[in-house]
């Protein structure tokens, strides 16, 4: 009798260990863009035919096999604690060490500037603190390892309850040629645990639109906090005019624009207590617009960073920076003003179309032909003289 006890009893025990197993095994990974774990996978784990994920098998890819388990235990937000530079593709699993491997051909998918869909599919859904994206930096060289402070954040979704796939439009930076997307599942340890999940998203920036754009962001304020429309529309001699103004406490992320100090700002990535005064430029928490027309809003802002509400949607412009002419029958540019992908502009003597509406849209470093980063948002259609 006492053995049949001791059995059952060794029984149970294997039994509940099994099922907490399988509880703690499954949870989720980036289905699109497919992740670097995704990519390979797909490729074959036994025999892989793409060249870097043959050389991430001899390095270690047995993790693979449950792609859902780039997970570390216990991070609760201490992430760089517990995955040391040049492994935050594996998470410091040896299993996976082989996605880690510094290379320039892991597979990739196309992408543009502007607003991008990313889907985690949650094989177990947890609650959560936070999904945050973070990108390479202009110029990363990837001949070696991922560091931690090769990324800059680009996105924070905030807390989230139960989920079986979880959407974010994230606005990508403008960049060009190969990077890597960093994303991380923060599990919310007041309301559940506090373990963490990393995936590595190799990108390449071709030009063009995002094609995993909901409908409903390619046209709306849901892309962010600016919206777009088909023409441009002057009904104010303020820049500034309808942005709130910088509130320390508030967080931001991109594209939403604040006015502080008689100047206009647009967060660059997620940001909190940052002064876009002594915080701005082009790899900094802000960029600078330049200064508001006009006499500035006294109103503070209120408004949290992603919201539809049309009080932090810029819609105001200043005198157009060049007039119509020549053959070009297309209305001038006016800097601040909304335009929709496919809008048709004046600038400085040539005509340009709108490829991207959400830089399209800030002006400033996206201005047609004048601002720096004019070529992530615009294509020249034609001299007007």
């Amino acid at each position: 009798m006492k053995k049949t006890m001791k059995a059952c009893g060794i029984s149970a025990v294997v039994l509940g260990s099994l099922l907490l197993a399988s509880q703690a095994f499954s949870h989720g990974y980036v289905s699109s863009p497919k992740s670097r774990v995704i990519q390979c996978k797909e490729n074959g784990i036994e025999s892989p035919a793409h060249p870097a994920c043959v050389a991430a098998k001899a390095a270690g890819n047995g993790g693979l096999y449950t792609p859902q388990e780039v997970a570390v235990g216990g991070v609760r937000d201490n992430h760089e604690f517990f995955i040391p530079d040049g492994r935050l593709c594996s998470a410091n699993r040896s299993n996976l060490f082989g996605m880690d491997l510094a290379r320039t051909d892991w597979p990739a998918t196309n992408v543009a500037a502007g607003p991008l869909q990313f889907v985690w599919t949650n094989t177990a859904a947890h609650k959560t603190m936070y999904f945050r994206y973070y990108i390479t930096r202009e110029g990363y060289n990837h001949a070696q390892p991922l560091r931690w402070s090769d990324l800059v954040l680009i996105h924070d979704s905030g807390k989230a309850d139960q989920e079986q796939f979880s959407y974010h439009t994230v606005q990508m930076p403008p960049r060009t040629g190969r990077h890597i997307v960093y994303s991380v599942w923060q599990r919310d340890w007041e309301r559940d645990s506090a373990e963490g999940f990393y995936q590595c998203i190799d990108v390449n920036y071709t030009g063009g639109n995002n094609s995993s754009v909901p409908a409903s962001s390619k046209s709306s304020s849901s892309v962010g906090s600016v919206a777009s429309s088909s023409v441009a529309s002057s009904i104010s001699n303020n820049t500034c005019a309808g942005l709130g103004i910088w509130n320390s406490t508030i967080a931001y992320q991109n594209p939403t624009q604040v006015q502080h100090n008689g100047k206009r700002y647009q967060a660059n990535y997620w940001t909190q207590g940052n002064d876009p005064a002594t915080n701005n430029g082009q790899y900094s928490f802000w960029l600078d617009l330049g200064a508001c027309t006009g006499s500035t809003s006294s109103t503070p802002s209120s408004v949290a960073p992603g919201s539809s509400s049309k009080s932090s949607v810029a819609v105001s412009s200043s005198a157009p920076s060049s007039v119509s002419g020549g053959n070009c029958s297309s209305p001038a540019y006016v800097n601040g003003s909304s335009y929709a992908t496919g809008a048709k502009v004046q600038n400085g003597g040539s005509e340009y179309q709108c490829t991207v509406a959400g830089w399209c849209t800030v002006g400033g470093p996206y201005a047609p032909g004048t601002g720096w980063a004019w070529t992530n948002a615009w294509s020249l259609v034609r001299a007007c003289n």
